[in-house]
């Protein structure tokens, strides 16, 4: 046969501003420009890539722009890209892939081979962690051809390796025709082993995500001939990143000591993390430190404090696993404090089996079911929204914030309205509302020695009455006022919109 050549490159994470940085976007940029430059130059059979193109769902115009004129370059010099999803681009329906391949851009891998000689590619597309058990191998039935060597590119993280969810050896034996190789991608670092007879491979990232990724960055380049498959790395040159250590002993001398060894190291046009350790006490300026990086040249300063472990620039993807954001996702939603409604729409606004069109229906019937099993019979609380009975005409919902519950050590229970509230709430709800909270206040009451009783028992009706009547006062000067603009043709003012996705 004849031998084919195939780079296998991944992880580009296009539009990523690491630290901020435009600079840092375009470094990125430029490392899979020059992954492209090298594919043409070697005159490669065909492009792998194995996932995160892009570092976000919702890449900008520049960056989608990029992509396109970097897979121009590609078509135009007769190399075809082949690629899949990965997390960090997964949208719930159409892909960005999707948008190439209707340009004839990209081929997007999956369950039907893609041939290249006696070679036959296939692709699986990121699968969240949670859903790997369930993953149906069935969808390669009937898949198989006459090809000599069968290629798997997936975008997750697998075992044998440490770090692994999925047992590549699990998904080798159940694919239903034999594997020879699989290029992966997720890890940033290039990996290389063996799983029964066939290859299994990261490519690593072309641009470093973090501060963990020392290793130079570098992509693979599969030989495939009569001898078999043989696998060969090649590094990507890439901005240099800069660690410099520093001991500080307590004393007026510590900013001086840094200064110094900052000055033994080229630093210029570099990512530079000065990393402190030494004694506790010792002050440090870290504003002072950064200002002292930029007039030496770097293009980003950063500290790493190990005495305290305060870090000056957000390192956030040594936090996140690359496997599953949304799982980061959820559990920063589960510290929010959502009521089981809330918990519930969320779930089904990013659950990937409901379409959009369909949210909304979904919502409804499943909040519907949720408010059927709710007991609204029972006594209202002071301290959450007021719900009007069913006989009390439609209204616009009070925000909790203009409604402030003031709950002493002893018990008692006042509920204060704002001017805005005494605006905004018809009057019969504000009588209601009085109603509930008297109701709450003399339920509590009784449950309260006899001199607690006395002290709620005298509450001035009069001075209730007072109140009543200047909220209402204030109410119908509002309403004349409403109809005064209404009549000279303005617009009455509008509710307040709450856009959902601000509290979720």
């Amino acid at each position: 046969m004849d031998e084919i050549r195939i780079v296998h490159t991944g992880d580009t994470h296009l539009g990523y501003r690491q630290y901020h940085s435009d600079v840092r976007r375009q470094d990125f940029l430029n490392a899979f420009s020059t992954v492209v430059d090298d594919a043409i130059s070697m005159g490669a059979d065909a492009m792998v890539h194995a996932g995160d193109l892009f570092d976000s769902r919702n890449p900008t115009l520049d960056d989608i722009l990029d992509a396109m004129g970097l897979f121009s370059r590609l078509k135009s010099a007769g190399i075809p890209l082949l690629a899949i999803v990965g997390n960090h681009e997964s949208k719930q329906s159409t892909q960005w892939l999707d948008l190439y391949s209707s340009l004839g851009l990209v081929t997007h891998l999956g369950t039907e081979p893609y041939r290249l000689g006696e070679v036959a590619l296939y692709g699986i597309d990121s699968v969240p962690r949670t859903k790997i058990p369930l993953f149906d191998y069935s969808i390669f039935e009937g898949k198989a051809t006459d090809a000599r060597y069968n290629l798997l590119v997936m975008h997750q993280l697998v075992k044998p390796f440490s770090f692994g969810d999925w047992d590549i050896k699990d998904v080798i034996e159940s694919i239903p025709f034999d594997v020879h190789a699989v290029l992966l991608g997720d890890n940033h670092k290039n990996e290389v082993t063996t799983v029964g007879g066939a290859w299994v491979t990261y490519c690593g990232s072309t641009e470093r995500n973090s501060t963990s990724e020392r290793e130079p960055r570098s992509y693979n380049i599969f030989t495939i001939g009569e001898s078999g498959i043989e696998i060969s790395k090649r590094v990507i040159p890439t901005r240099e990143f800069v660690f410099i250590p520093v001991t500080i002993t307590e004393g007026p001398n510590a900013h001086e000591d840094i200064f110094s060894t900052i000055m033994e190291y080229d630093i210029a046009e570099k990512v530079v993390f000065v990393e402190i350790s030494g004694d506790v006490k010792a002050k440090l300026d870290f504003s002072e430190i950064e200002n002292f990086l930029l007039s030496r040249g770097a293009l980003v300063p950063g500290i790493k404090d190990l005495r305290t472990g305060v870090d000056t620039l957000d390192d956030a993807s040594l936090k996140v696993s690359f496997s599953d954001p949304d799982d980061v996702v959820k559990e920063e939603i589960k510290k929010m404090d959502l009521t089981a409604g809330g918990l519930l729409l969320d779930d089904i606004i990013r659950d990937p089996l409901i379409v959009k069109t369909k949210v909304d229906d979904e919502a409804e019937t499943k909040l519907g079911l949720l408010l059927e099993k709710i007991d609204f019979t029972e006594s209202v609380p002071g301290n959450i929204p007021y719900v009007p009975s069913a006989d009390v005409e439609e209204v616009e919902a009070v925000p909790l914030d203009k409604v402030d519950i003031v709950a002493d050590m002893d018990g008692s229970k006042e509920e204060i309205l704002s001017e805005n509230v005494a605006n905004e709430v018809p009057h019969a709800i504000v009588s209601e509302m009085s109603d509930v909270v008297a109701e709450n206040i003399t339920s509590k009451a009784s449950a309260e020695t006899p001199d607690e009783v006395k002290d709620v028992a005298d509450i001035s009706v009069a001075e209730d009455a007072e109140v009543n009547a200047e909220i209402s006062s204030e109410i119908k000067k509002d309403e004349k006022e409403s109809d005064h603009k209404d009549k000279k043709g303005q617009d009455s003012v509008k509710p307040r919109q709450y856009n959902l996705g601000d509290y979720l």
